[in-house]
């Protein structure tokens, strides 16, 4: 067995530690979230506004593309961070490198299977018939680029486990920057319409894959790097269900997506989705917030508990410390950036809906009108939202699929759908917007009860060592 002497992970529990190491991968999400929005503004500012509509038709699938992404990265994560804590070291290498190669293989027979059902799946995602020319455009490039998402996915959230955040924010942030500048080419000078900015964005995704690949490939100096992979069945199922609320959470964002944009054209048609992307949008660049400080301080979590199942008692003692730390203050980190966030959007919601649509525009007024108004009630959802997606990742890190798991399926299917169906129905296009904050109620008692339950069993809620 391989010892590791050294670790990034390995340094004591400080708040300056927490915040310098997860401040990249912070940065790294709310990134990815401007970019998230990219799209929607030039099909709003460059071609039309049933452009816009037509784009978040397409969005569920995305959300699909990303769940399985997301269930492997930071399900494998937690994983090779725990044995890497616990000296592992060849055998983190091994589920690593197994772990990226079942998600290019799982990707590839997603893009395939898609392919052909395209036109089907665009009417069962509830695509209007007046943009399904157009949502088919953009949806199938993004078909093809999937396998670029999903491992690109994958090597930046490896890259935070490595101790690596900077360079995961760097591929983020390179992905972006590619995207807009794509995106502009693509519909201003060669005018491709639809199909140009699911190009660009595929393009985008595409560059966090190239540079991981490149890192992982030729980098040996560091813990993790590609080396030749041993079949391990219970590695990946280990990693299935340590990121299965991951997975839950953007499934059932998909069908809560897709049951919203069902509910807002019955409600006032496809403007109703468009206004909906834009809050969704809008609303996720602040949620990246709790998205980036929950996957950065992950492997940190896991890397501690991975450490005191293979130490002496006295060292054994010195990581339940850790662990308790590291609770205590995400705590107060996670509540300071659930006001920042609320004041954020509040302050900022109409200045984030004018980058899509101008009040002035004649034919877009409406549509500006109901996308600051929803942003502004959705808000009130972050005040709950960062602890309860906290709460999720915590659990996750200590290999705990099982509780993630069911929390997640709570808050994002059951909560959310339960406010959904019964809200519109009786503040009829409000009742949307007051559906999201509202699930997050509901689901923080949830979070209470799990948080408070397992706190001895994780080690971080007692009150001295044993």
């Amino acid at each position: 067995m391989e010892v590791i002497k050294d670790s990034r992970l390995n340094k004591p529990i400080t708040a300056r530690f927490l915040l310098t190491f997860t401040l990249p991968t912070i940065l790294s999400f709310v990134i990815m979230g401007i970019f998230g929005i990219v799209d929607g503004v030039f099909a709003a500012r460059g071609i039309s506004q049933e452009a816009l509509g037509a784009i978040n038709f397409v969005m569920p699938f995305f959300t699909f593309t990303m769940a399985v992404g997301a269930m492997l990265s930071m399900g494998g994560c937690a994983l090779v961070a725990k044995k890497k804590g616990g000296n592992l070291k060849q055998e983190a290498r091994e589920n690593f490198t197994l772990i990226t190669l079942v998600a290019f293989a799982t990707s590839v027979m997603l893009s395939v299977i898609s392919w052909f059902i395209r036109v089907p799946l665009l009417r069962m995602l509830g695509t209007d018939v007046g943009v399904f020319d157009l949502a088919l455009e953009y949806l199938q490039p993004l078909i093809l680029m999937m396998p670029f998402v999903m491992v690109g996915l994958v090597l930046v959230q490896f890259l935070i486990a490595e101790g690596r955040p900077v360079l995961g924010m760097f591929a983020s942030s390179s992905g972006a920057v590619v995207s807009t500048t794509l995106n502009a080419v693509f519909i201003f000078v060669l005018d491709l319409g639809v199909m140009g900015l699911a190009l660009a964005t595929g393009i985008g995704y595409a560059m966090p894959a190239v540079l991981g690949v490149i890192y992982f490939s030729f980098n040996r100096k560091g813990t993790i790097y590609f080396v030749r992979p041993k079949w391990d069945i219970k590695a990946l199922g280990r990693s299935s269900l340590n990121g299965i609320s991951e997975m839950i959470t953007m499934m059932a964002t998909t069908v809560t997506m897709t049951v919203m944009n069902n509910i807002l054209v019955r409600i006032v048609g496809w403007e109703g989705v468009a206004a909906a992307g834009i809050v969704l949008a809008a609303q996720g660049i602040f949620a990246s917030l709790f998205f980036g400080y929950s996957a950065g301080i992950a492997p940190v979590v896991s890397y501690n508990f991975g450490k005191r199942r293979y130490h002496e008692n006295e060292v054994e003692h010195a990581h339940r410390g850790n662990l308790k730390k590291l609770y205590k203050k995400s705590l107060l980190i996670v509540a300071v950036l659930s006001v920042f966030a609320l004041i954020g959007t509040v302050a900022f919601a109409d200045l984030l809906v004018r980058i899509y649509v101008s009040p002035s525009d004649p034919f877009m007024g409406h549509l500006h009108e109901m996308a600051v108004r929803g942003l502004r009630i959705a808000s009130l959802g972050f005040l709950l939202m960062g602890f309860n997606m906290f709460a999720t990742a915590w659990f996750t890190a200590f290999n705990d699929g099982l509780v993630s798991g069911f929390m997640s399926l709570m808050r994002t299917m059951v909560f959310m759908l339960a406010t959904l169906v019964t809200l519109p129905r009786i503040w009829d296009l409000d009742g949307v917007w007051i559906a999201l904050p509202s699930a997050e109620v509901l689901a923080i008692f949830v979070t209470i009860f799990f948080l408070v339950k397992m706190g001895k069993k994780y080690h971080y809620r007692e009150q001295k060592a044993e």
